[in-house]
Formats: structure tokens, C-alpha cells, sequence
């Protein structure tokens, strides 16, 4: 397992830079939103080439209705800190 680090947030040891990335954003979602806030979508957006600083977007929101979300997108930087 490998540790990320992302700017506001504790550090998290997951296999890949995109599973961090996928918890991050929830982490985010439940910030802003509370128990209700999710992530729509989640593409990466940049990268250097060995793939130790990665920037992801994502839309975090909640739910309104059926098929309706509000919200708002979200950019953050994941970071490589290490091997475990």
C-alpha cells in the first residue's frame, strides 16, 4: 500500500493514485454536503509524467430528485508520499 497525501486532508495508504483520488473526493463531498453529499464524476486532469503529483476533478453534490444532482465541481491534487 502506498501513502497519498492531498492538500486538507489526513493521508491515505490505498493501492493506486486513482483509488486515493476516488477517496478524497467522498471525503470532500462529505464535507461540503454532509451525510447526503456523493461523487458524480471523477476524471484526471493532469499529471506529471511519472505519475508521483496527479490533479483530479470531480462533481461532488447531493441528491434533489430523481436523476437530479446539485452541485458543484471540485479540483484537488493528489500527491505520492511513499511506499509503505
Amino acid at each position: 500500500m502506498i501513502l497519498f497525501r492531498c492538500s486538507g486532508f489526513r493521508p491515505v495508504r490505498a493501492l493506486g493514485i486513482a483509488e486515493a483520488a476516488e477517496v478524497f473526493a467522498r471525503r470532500a463531498a462529505r464535507r461540503a454536503f454532509g451525510r447526503r453529499g456523493y461523487v458524480r464524476s471523477l476524471v484526471e486532469d493532469s499529471y506529471v509524467p511519472n505519475l508521483s503529483i496527479v490533479e483530479f476533478a470531480a462533481f461532488i453534490g447531493y441528491s434533489t430528485g430523481r436523476n437530479e444532482t446539485t452541485g458543484h465541481n471540485y479540483r484537488f491534487t493528489v500527491v505520492n508520499g511513499g511506499s509503505l
